[in-house]
């Protein structure tokens, strides 16, 4: 799972509306968090964009949420680039050596080292994209409470 959180300002903006109101404009910018994950998320296959999942937990509390199990990896990245700040190391598992071709040779090894993947900071992406639109969210929401509208 992936934690973020609003800009507190931004967030304050909201709480300051009439309760109903408020509840529509999070609401609003909960849609729009889900919307710009899917579309932030690196495409190979589609298969993490397409994953994300938002639940309703409460009136000012939504999770995105996704099931792939690399969606973090690829926000934080691996390796020397990722959390841990080290290369990774490749054993064999059911073989005595690892065989493959790089660069045109042929390789046989006990271990390799890679230096793992940058992170893509995707997440924030969303986040930052959503926060723009909180003015914009608040006046629509302000104004279907004014004419009752849903």
């Amino acid at each position: 799972m992936i934690n973020f959180k609003l800009d507190k300002a931004k967030l304050e903006q909201i709480m300051k509306l009439p309760m109903k109101a408020a509840v529509k404009a999070f609401g609003y910018t909960a849609l729009e968090v889900w919307g710009l994950l899917k579309k932030e998320s690196p495409v190979d296959h589609g298969r993490l964009a397409g994953s994300w999942q938002l639940s309703k937990e409460g009136d000012f509390r939504y999770k995105a949420k996704s099931g792939v199990k690399y969606a973090l990896a690829v926000a934080t990245g691996t390796g020397i680039y990722g959390p841990e700040g080290r290369p990774i190391i490749i054993r064999p598992v059911t073989k005595k050596c690892l065989h493959f071709i790089w660069q045109g040779m042929e390789i046989f090894t006990k271990r390799a080292e890679v230096k793992g993947m940058k992170p893509n900071p995707y997440p924030d992406r969303a986040m930052k994209g959503a926060e723009k639109r909180i003015p914009e969210f608040v006046a629509r929401a302000l104004r279907e409470v004014d004419t009752g509208a849903k």
